[in-house]
């Protein structure tokens, strides 16, 4: 099934938004740091009293130059790396939160999930594993379903074979009804409810 998704709101998550606010806070001390390193020493000159007018004047006007040549590019890529940031996020707690809501469709006993995720998204192993685990639900409930109807099926005989009284048709359908039972109790013991 090929499918086409928009999104509808930019942060998704509380996951999300505190990725986000870590990586810009991160971003925005690069570029303090990248903007004091060029504008500081500059500032220092222009407030030196050792300096003649003309000399400041020149200063102030490798400032301002600096000013028309560094903020542009230095918005710009300010501006890509926040729209970078906000698709890393998305590749990654998109999936998270795709990942919740098959855990809760698990949870409520829902194994014909899917854990489909979008093509370019971080965490493709995890679906894989997580797809995995519920295939192998699947098939155990599955098998499950299949001796719980056998045993079924083996008490409907065992109540006709009790009701025409024939001990030997009981004796023979209580043998059956165990294998049956020990079948089931297989497929049960696969999983492990205490620690």
């Amino acid at each position: 099934m090929n499918y086409s998704f928009k999104r509808r709101r930019i942060l998704i998550d509380p996951v999300q938004f505190r990725l986000f606010a870590v990586h810009f806070l991160h971003i925005v001390i690069i570029l303090v740091v990248f903007a004091a390193t060029l504008f500081v020493p500059l500032m220092m000159q222009l407030g030196s009293e050792t300096l003649s007018w003309v000399e400041k004047e020149e200063v102030a006007n490798q400032f301002l130059a600096l000013h028309r040549r560094v903020w542009p590019p230095l918005i710009a890529v300010f501006v890509l790396l926040v729209i970078h940031l906000v698709v890393f996020s998305h590749r990654i707690v998109g999936p998270l939160v795709r990942f919740r809501m098959i855990f809760k469709a698990i949870a409520e006993g829902n194994l014909t999930v899917r854990s489909t995720i979008r093509k370019h998204d971080y965490l493709q192993k995890e679906a894989d594993g997580i797809q995995e685990m519920v295939d192998s639900l699947r098939t155990k409930f599955k098998g499950i379903e299949e001796q719980s109807g056998e045993v079924r099926e083996g008490v409907a005989e065992l109540k006709r074979a009790v009701a025409s009284g024939s001990v030997e048709d009981m004796k023979r359908n209580l043998k059956g009804l165990e294998a049956q039972m020990e079948r089931l109790k297989a497929y049960v013991d696969q999983f492990r409810t205490t620690p």
